[in-house]
């Protein structure tokens, strides 16, 4: 069988390994645009501020850890086409028959029709490429003032790395939060209080509307002129579609899967920012543009290649971050996205300590949890705390996962410590908070 993968990023790469693994006879062969493989994009804002040293350390394996795998690499190769009907991927260096064709095209940034964002001194991050360019922009140009239009993760985490490199920051978001798609407004205030203490500052509810100077040397919000020397533009990704359009396959948001990740072509998957899956709290379609989901869609992929009957579940999108050593955890639908898709809901909060009160070194942390008033089963949670959010927000997601009530929440057996945990979990207290509400 011969298995050509188009895009050596976190969803091909992995894809890769897996189905070699299963499959060691099978032919892989793997083409990509850029010259290495799989690098952690979550990890460019810290090359950015100097936490990780340099561009190179986010390389997972080198190039020749794949081919010792007996995957061919086509690296620095561009994909035209496909010819559905010869079973043929045409790139910009021959063709390349398949058995099975498997999309991991990714995602590429979205950039706003802003008067003047093609100057110098503009950037978006979301390669390594971008990186380089931002480093060694700094490195020559020594900029004191950013601005950052988008709020959403890559937004905020380009933020920190400029404010811990000494930079003015300045924050532009069209929403009326930060994290609007992740955070209501309650637990976004919390992350905007931490920011603005190390020296970031927002502005809400409106755009940039020119980027003025090349090098840059202010933007236009309203009528407004703000200083900045360099601007950083995270508006969010799109999904690559353009390859699977001109194929013919199904495309929306994304390029359109079933639950084994195939297109509508069954010969052809697709996995990664590129796939378009479903939403495990409304059932709609959506897009799952996170590395975990991307692994995990690999795995499926490369399973039901080698002929196991598996299945890629709904997502509920469970993602963390840390900003100034604040930890953000979140996954499912919000409060307010409830609301708009006319989910009647209960919700809990509760805002205490990471351990009991007589214990010294507790941080704060606040809890809100989110259950669909029909089945009372838990639809979402955002944690916003000074540690441990990554294992409540994982505790919860993986309750949600497998359908539990809110009572099962309030009646979680956990683990106590003084020096670790309080005897009752904040998670816990807070879905008591909404079992008050049901009753």
């Amino acid at each position: 069988m011969k298995i050509v993968v188009v895009g050596s990023g976190t969803a091909g790469s992995n894809f890769a390994l897996f189905m070699r693994k299963l499959d060691r006879k099978a032919e892989i062969i793997v083409i990509g645009k850029e010259p290495t493989m799989q690098y952690s994009p979550c990890a460019l804002p810290h090359v950015i501020s100097g936490t990780i040293e340099k561009p190179e350390d986010v390389i997972v394996f080198p190039n020749e850890f794949y081919e010792r795998q007996k995957i061919q690499l086509m690296l620095g190769t561009e994909v035209k086409s496909i010819d559905r009907g010869r079973k043929v991927v045409i790139t910009d260096k021959g063709e390349v028959p398949y058995d099975k064709l498997v999309l991991a095209v990714g995602s590429k940034a979205f950039v706003p029709p802003i008067k003047g964002v093609e100057n110098e001194g503009v950037f978006t991050l979301k390669s390594l490429d971008d990186v380089r360019e931002i480093k060694a922009y700094i490195a020559e140009r020594k900029p004191k003032k950013a601005v950052v239009i988008g709020a959403g993760l890559i937004g905020l985490e380009g933020a920190e790395a400029f404010a811990k490199l000494g930079m003015g920051v300045l924050v532009v978001e069209l929403m009326d939060r930060l994290m609007p798609a992740m955070l209501d407004k309650d637990t976004a205030k919390l992350v905007q209080r931490e920011m603005e203490a190390n020296g970031v500052s927002f502005r809400f509810g409106v755009g940039v509307s020119e980027i003025i100077g090349s090098p840059v040397r202010a933007v236009r919000i309203g009528d407004e002129e703000v200083p900045a020397d360099l601007v950083l533009v995270a508006t969010g990704v799109r999904a690559n579609v353009d390859l699977a359009k001109a194929a013919g396959l199904d495309v929306h948001w994304g390029i359109v899967v079933n639950e084994h990740l195939q297109t509508s072509d069954p010969d052809i998957y697709a996995i990664g920012d590129c796939a378009e899956v479903i939403d495990a709290v409304t059932g709609e379609r959506t897009l799952s543009q996170l590395g975990t989901s991307a692994v995990r869609m690999a795995k499926v992929a490369a399973e039901h290649i080698a002929g196991k009957d598996v299945s890629f579940k709904p997502v509920f999108n469970t993602a963390i971050t840390e900003l100034f050593g604040l930890e953000i955890g979140t996954f499912g639908i919000t409060e307010e996205r409830a609301k708009k898709a006319g989910i009647e809901i209960a919700v809990g909060r509760f805002k205490g300590s990471t351990k009991p009160e007589y214990y010294p070194g507790g941080k704060p942390i606040t809890v809100k949890v989110i259950f669909r008033k029909s089945d009372r089963k838990l639809i979402g949670a955002q944690i916003v705390g000074g540690e441990r959010v990554w294992g409540r927000i994982m505790t919860l997601s993986a309750l949600a996962q497998e359908d539990a009530t809110v009572e099962d929440v309030v009646y979680l057996e956990t683990a106590y410590a003084p020096p670790v945990s309080p005897t009752i979990d904040p998670i816990s207290i807070a879905a008591e908070m909404a079992l008050r509400r049901l009753r």
